[in-house]
């Protein structure tokens, strides 16, 4: 193809914003990294190992296990979104959040969109008999969140599947999280779900895993070690994992 039809075409998509897809290839015909649009975690250290923050329009992942400082960094990057102006939206499967603690995290709860989920639904794995109720909540946490993506208006979109059992989760389609993407692809939105592993990250997106370090701390805030991952190059990236520590 031309270069100037090439050069017209990605112009259209830019124009269409749908400029995320494309690839940029280097001068040895094969691709290059590419500046992805950001918004920062509040967390300086994190953002540089995520090269300037979350990614725009893709749909990442907090992981780790309970006490890991998952909330903790949750609360940090819906804070850092709110005192950017931003709404941001929590959809709160098992009803779990605490607002109070999420005030004293420097949340602007006058900015944020709080779905609460239903309290009496398992969120642990091992009540295999209430298996159900956990299926239903999820089901209605998925739906709550199409709708608000949809609505692109927020700035952060959070997910809460963090106490949701692993059996309930592998249940969910894998359409589900495609259909995410494809809503939140084109927006300015960072997306969020928080699990205990590993479930939906888009192509763009990122994984941040995290590893408690000392576990004497973690009632009084974050500190683990944070390792990333994703399946794009992003200049300015660093994946050697580092230390975080923040204030609950």
């Amino acid at each position: 193809m031309p270069a100037a039809c090439r050069a017209d075409v990605e112009t259209l998509l830019r124009n269409k914003k749908l400029d995320r897809t494309l690839v940029p290839m280097g001068s040895a015909g094969t691709p290059s990294a590419g500046l992805q649009e950001t918004a920062k975690t509040g967390l300086f250290e994190l953002d540089q190992q995520l090269g300037g923050g979350l990614p725009l329009g893709q749909m990442s992942e907090i992981v780790g296990s309970r006490s890991s400082g998952r909330t903790s960094l949750l609360m940090t990057i819906l804070a850092a979104a709110t005192s950017r102006g931003e709404m941001v939206a929590l959809v709160d499967a098992f009803d779990l959040f605490d607002s109070e603690s999420a005030a004293a995290a420097g949340v602007d709860l006058q900015r944020m969109l709080w779905v609460r989920g239903d309290p009496s639904a398992p969120a642990f794995p091992h009540m295999a008999n209430r298996q159900a109720g956990a299926d239903r909540t999820i089901t209605r946490a998925l739906k709550a969140t199409n709708l608000i993506l949809q609505s692109g208006v927020f700035g952060v979109m959070a997910l809460d599947l963090a106490d949701a059992p692993p059996q309930a989760l592998r249940r969910v389609p894998m359409t589900t999280w495609l259909r995410f993407q494809r809503v939140l692809e084109g927006q300015e939105t960072v997306g969020v779900i928080v699990g205990s592993a590993p479930m939906s990250r888009s192509a763009g997106g990122v994984s941040i895993s995290l590893h408690p370090r000392d576990f004497g701390r973690v009632l009084r805030g974050l500190d683990s070690d944070v390792r990333t991952a994703r399946a794009r190059l992003v200049p300015g990236a660093d994946a050697l994992p580092v230390r975080l520590r923040a204030s609950a």
